[in-house]
C-alpha cells in the first residue's frame, strides 16, 4: 500500500470496520444466526469483532489458535473467516493488522469528525455546481466557525457518559490482559461486544 505521506500512520475506523464485517455477515445469510443469543454461530461471530482491540502482532495468532479450532460447522461461517483472513489479517491484505487494530480504548479511532465536517460542508450547497460566489461564502462561513472553535479550545468538552463507560470498561479489560490476569481469548470475548455493528442485520 502506497501512502502520500511517508511518515503518516494509517489507521482504520473501528465503526466502519464493524459495519463492513456486518455487511459481509448479512450477505452470507447469517443475519438471523448473528442476532440470536447463546448459539454457537452467534457467539463465534460476535466474539471475532474483538480482534480489532488486540495488539496488531497478536491478531494472526489469535485468529489461527483461538478462533479456527472453535469454528462452527457452517460453510457460511467458514466463508466469513476466509473474508476476514484475506482482507484484514494476511500481511499482504488491503487492511493488515497494523491498520485495522489497536490495543486502545480510545473512541478517537474513528473518522466521525471527518464525516461530520463533510456533512456540514455539503449542507451549505443547494446545487451540484455552485457558483464561485456561493463557494467562497461557504468557505468564509467555515473559516469563521473554525476561528470560534480555536478560541474556545480551552473549554473542556465533556464526553457522553455512554462513551466514558465504554472506554473505562475497555481500559480495565486491557489492563487485566496486559497484566496476564486474563487469557487472550477471554480478553477478546469480553471486549468484542463493545464494537458490534449497530445496525439491525
Amino acid at each position: 500500500m502506497t501512502t502520500v505521506w511517508p511518515y503518516c500512520e494509517v489507521k482504520a475506523c473501528r465503526f466502519h470496520l464493524g459495519q463492513s464485517w456486518g455487511r459481509k455477515i448479512q450477505s452470507l445469510g447469517l443475519s438471523r444466526q448473528f442476532g440470536k443469543k447463546d448459539t454457537e454461530v452467534s457467539q463465534f461471530l460476535k466474539t471475532i469483532f474483538g480482534l480489532s482491540l488486540l495488539p496488531p502482532a497478536e491478531i494472526s495468532d489469535c485468529f489461527a489458535l483461538d478462533f479456527i479450532p472453535k469454528l462452527p460447522n457452517d460453510q457460511r461461517v467458514e466463508e466469513f473467516c476466509d473474508y476476514v483472513l484475506e482482507n484484514y489479517i494476511d500481511a499482504d491484505s488491503n487492511f493488515p493488522p497494523p491498520v485495522g487494530s489497536e490495543c486502545s480504548a480510545s473512541s478517537l479511532v474513528t473518522i466521525n469528525a471527518c464525516e461530520s465536517f463533510h456533512a456540514h460542508f455539503n449542507a451549505l450547497f443547494f446545487s451540484a455546481h455552485p457558483s464561485n460566489f456561493v463557494l467562497v461564502s461557504a468557505l468564509q462561513k467555515i473559516q469563521n466557525e473554525t476561528y470560534i472553535k480555536m478560541r474556545s479550545v480551552t473549554t473542556r468538552r465533556l464526553k457522553k457518559s455512554a462513551t466514558v463507560k465504554k472506554e473505562d470498561s475497555i481500559s480495565s479489560k486491557t489492563e487485566q490482559y496486559r497484566a496476564n490476569l486474563v487469557s487472550r481469548i477471554e480478553f477478546v470475548s469480553s471486549v468484542s461486544y463493545k464494537f458490534l455493528p449497530n445496525t439491525h442485520l
